[in-house]
């Protein structure tokens, strides 16, 4: 089984919709991570690592 790892992302990290990959620094929109679970690295082949979105919710 694949091990899971969980990175927080800062607002320096995250821009204008989208984030760099944490594997391979390519920029990939959230949309696109939620379409095809990977970075744009991975569509050429130069990335391997599978990337999603969790929401948290919290009541205030």
């Amino acid at each position: 089984m694949a091990q899971e790892r969980r990175i927080r992302i800062t607002e320096g990290e995250a821009m204008e919709g989208g984030i760099h990959c944490p594997s391979c620094g390519s920029y990939t929109a959230f949309g696109d991570i939620i379409a095809m679970g990977s970075c744009r690295g991975s569509v050429s082949g130069d990335c391997d690592v599978e990337l999603a979105l969790h929401l948290t919710v919290r009541d205030t």
